[in-house]
């Protein structure tokens, strides 16, 4: 009983976490666009500052998740977070940001968020064991989906009325409600499995071999990899779009961004049923539609661009929460303990450091090019690669999700 009061306080953590993240998602960019007048080529460095962390970091953190207790790190990285946002609310109110701070902060935010995601997905199968741990994964991704339904909205409504300063300032107290959640679990935490230590350079090379040379986390990093880079282009594209290319306001934005959340809320209610129907690997097949359908985007050169995006979004969002709960779940029946958060930080550092390479070169292309919407079909292209690796065996046969490994 315990444990599942636990589980809520972590979900509640993590959620208003999330939250804070979608909103930080739109107000960083924002500022630059709407205060200091950044070029697409700047907002996608900035976009590409907030995630460089996982190519620099990824690696090392996974090694060091797996010596220590997860749960002082979650608070860790929310107090960081905290102070950021706090700094970013302060300089906002007094006009004194620029390109360089946002820069600096975007990238400080990315390394706490980096060991805040890494540490509650190890944290999480010492709370939930079983089908337990299936359905939390998915209670986590419906989180994820309820902030990407109502984050952009609000963080868009705040930038409109409130101004950046103020959309600063909610990102500062979603984390103070993060690490009050965070704070309430009074399961104790097992001390990390014990095994032979050795150099951590010799441990993160073991967590990039078992990746590597497993049937099915590989083709599932690749394919994570290939969809990360196309979609973060495809996002930089479509915010500076919307903004210039439909000239359209902050809480517009928000709203735009919401319908694609309900989507994506939709996604995560029919996990379990495409699971059950389809088996694990039609289903992961049926995700590939979140960067494919992107592909029809220069249809709205015919009319209505503003309804061919609100449709396109709704439809692509569809698939991330159900791709999210499905190979997290599988990541996490597939690995043993001891490895868990090096094969989750290797999993996420291959697929999470082709971001910023996505983010900023989606700004390139958005300046290259005079017309977006061929932008955002060349960005999609890339992200419907992912599906020549989940075509594979055995991950295209697989039907049920395979017996946790301890």
């Amino acid at each position: 009983m315990q444990r599942r009061r636990d589980f809520r306080s972590l979900w509640f953590g993590e959620s208003v976490s999330l939250l804070g993240d979608q909103v930080s998602t739109l107000a960083l960019p924002t500022a630059a666009v709407l205060v200091l007048g950044a070029s697409a080529t700047q907002v996608g460095a900035l976009n590409a500052a907030g995630s460089i962390t996982y190519p620099v970091l990824g690696l090392v953190a996974g090694a060091v998740l797996d010596r220590v207790r997860r749960r002082p790190v979650l608070l860790a990285a929310n107090a960081i977070r905290i102070a950021c946002f706090g700094v970013l609310t302060l300089c906002a109110a007094l006009g004194w940001l620029s390109m360089p701070l946002l820069y600096a902060l975007a990238a400080l935010v990315g390394v706490a968020t980096l060991f805040f995601d890494l540490a509650y997905q190890t944290y999480l199968p010492s709370l939930l064991t079983g089908s337990e741990l299936a359905r939390g994964n998915v209670r986590l991704e419906l989180s994820n989906s309820l902030a990407r339904l109502g984050g952009p909205a609000v963080g868009g409504l705040l930038l409109q009325f409130g101004g950046v300063a103020v959309g600063f300032g909610v990102n500062a107290l979603s984390f103070v409600a993060s690490l009050a959640g965070i704070t309430a679990i009074r399961t104790p935490e097992p001390l990390p499995v014990s095994v032979a230590r050795e150099p951590l350079g010799r441990e993160i090379v073991a967590g990039l071999g078992l990746v590597w040379r497993h049937p099915v986390l590989r083709p599932l990093t690749v394919s994570a990899a290939l969809r990360n880079l196309g979609m973060n282009a495809n996002r930089t594209v479509l915010i500076v779009f919307l903004y210039r290319g439909l000239d359209l306001s902050a809480g517009s934005v928000g709203l735009l961004f919401t319908v694609g959340a309900v989507g994506a809320l939709l996604g995560v209610a029919a996990t379990g049923w495409l699971l059950r129907r389809l088996g694990v690997g039609r289903t992961l097949l049926l995700t590939g539609l979140e960067g494919a359908v992107w592909l029809l985007v220069p249809l709205s050169l015919l009319g209505g661009a503003v309804v061919w995006v609100v449709g396109l979004m709704f439809v692509s969002s569809l698939w991330l929460p159900v791709w999210n709960a499905t190979v997290i779940t599988l990541r996490q029946h597939l690995t043993p303990s001891a490895y868990l958060g090096r094969v989750q930080a290797t999993a996420r550092t291959i697929n999470l450091s082709t971001i910023p390479v996505g983010a900023f070169l989606g700004g390139l292309i958005a300046d290259a090019f005079s017309e977006p919407v061929i932008a955002l079909a060349l960005c999609s292209a890339v992200a419907a690669l992912s599906l020549t690796q989940l075509c594979r065996q055995p991950l295209r046969g697989m039907r049920e999700l395979p017996v946790r490994v301890e």
